[in-house]
């Protein structure tokens, strides 16, 4: 993300008229079971960035039914002399819970590597699950040193 001002819209229809005339395209940066996050950046003639973002909370039913559909994939890899851990929480689609879980380890391990791999080098030929789980079911781990 640049180092850009940031306006909030109060709705997905500011966003879009703001990206209109602005010239910008609207993308969505971020999603998860309660929420989802759209934004458009510009550029402006003095060679300074505009970002203008709305996030779309979802309605409480419509959030809970998602968060029951979430997993929570851990993955792990190699960095270096040390271990690189990431976490992603996504909504996968399928049939039956193995190929839920099968598809929530694909997408994660495909965001994390979109997301870092020039930050620690993960991708998807060195990242190694550790964990899916659906969030309803999701407790975190203690380590023991």
């Amino acid at each position: 993300m640049s180092d850009a001002a940031t306006i909030e819209a109060k709705d997905r229809s500011t966003l879009e008229a703001w990206a209109r005339a602005m010239d910008a395209t609207v993308v969505q940066v971020a999603e998860n079971w309660w929420s989802i996050t759209y934004e458009a950046e510009a550029g402006l003639p003095d060679g300074s960035k505009v970002r203008c973002r709305y996030r779309y909370v979802i309605p409480r039913q419509a959030a809970l039914r998602r968060w029951r559909r979430t997993y929570v994939v851990g993955l792990v890899h190699d960095s270096g002399r040390a271990q690189c851990h990431h976490v992603r929480q996504v909504i996968p689609v399928g049939d039956t819970d193995a190929e839920e879980r099968h598809r929530a380890e694909l997408i994660a391990s495909a965001l994390v590597a979109t997301e870092r791999k020039g930050t620690c080098g993960a991708s998807v030929t060195n990242l190694e699950v550790y964990v899916v789980e659906r969030a309803t079911l999701w407790k975190p781990r203690v380590a023991r040193y």
